[in-house]
Formats: structure tokens, sequence, C-alpha cells
């Protein structure tokens, strides 16, 4: 896809035009061939395209947050585990949190694969070296 890319004058932002007839009288514009308007930037000096590098971590920061979303999904019905044991440790009173670390075992188990399934996926995000490889990381915890 074509847009036309200029710095707004009052505004000082990028701004991406679809049509030429978009761009507001007397603006000089760029014109780039894209795959998404998002490619454009404007680092303060230049009105430029994206490098791969630039593009893959953005993406990289992205699916870090979809990951966080995701995990804090898995975990939030069983913090109240957490909560109920940590309570009971901070009222000393030991025989009760023992307990519940007991009754919940299995809880605590699947959070604890959660948690190290988490720690795989990151790792994985952070050493992709292509958007294509990074795109191939499934966010899907599978017990």
């Amino acid at each position: 896809m074509k847009v036309w890319a200029y710095v707004h004058p009052e505004l000082n932002i990028l701004c991406c035009a679809l049509l030429p007839e978009a761009i507001p009288q007397g603006i000089q514009a760029i014109e780039f061939e894209v795959e998404t308007p998002d490619d454009v930037i404007f680092d303060g000096n230049q009105i430029r395209l994206k490098t791969q590098e630039e593009k893959l971590n953005e993406r990289k920061q992205i699916k870090m947050q979809e990951l966080k979303n995701y995990v804090a999904v898995l975990l939030q019905p069983t913090d109240y585990v957490v909560i109920k044991i940590a309570e009971a440790q901070s009222l000393d009173d030991f025989a009760k949190a023992n307990e519940l670390l007991q009754k919940y075992s299995q809880v605590l188990e699947r959070r604890q694969k959660i948690r190290e399934w988490n720690e795989k996926i990151k790792q994985a995000i952070k050493e992709a070296k292509t958007l294509e490889e990074l795109e191939g990381i499934n966010i899907e915890f599978e017990e």
C-alpha cells in the first residue's frame, strides 16, 4: 500500500495519508510503499521506514505484553490460594499454612508449571531473530 507521510506543522507529529488528496495544502509529504502505515516513523530528524530490527523489537514488546496478560488470566483464578497460605504464614499459623499447602498442592503445582512455561516462552520471545520466528511462538499453555 502507498502512504504519504508528513510532519504536522503545528503539532509536530507524524501523519500518514492514504490518499494524496488528504495531504493538507502546502505540506510536503514523502511517498512510501508499506505493508502498514505503522511502518513509517519520524525519528526526530527525518521521516523514514522502520528497520527490520525496529519492527522485530516492537513486535517483541507486543508479544511480551500478550504473554503477560495471558499468564495473569491463567493465574488469577488461583490467586486466592496463595493469599490464604501467605495470610496463615503471616499470622504464624504454620499448621494452617501446611494444611493449605497440602490441600491445594495440585493448584500450586499447576501454578508452578504455568510460571515455568511463562519463563520458557519469555526466553523464546527474547531470542527470536526474525518476525517469522517470533510469530511462530504460540502463546497457549498446554498441560
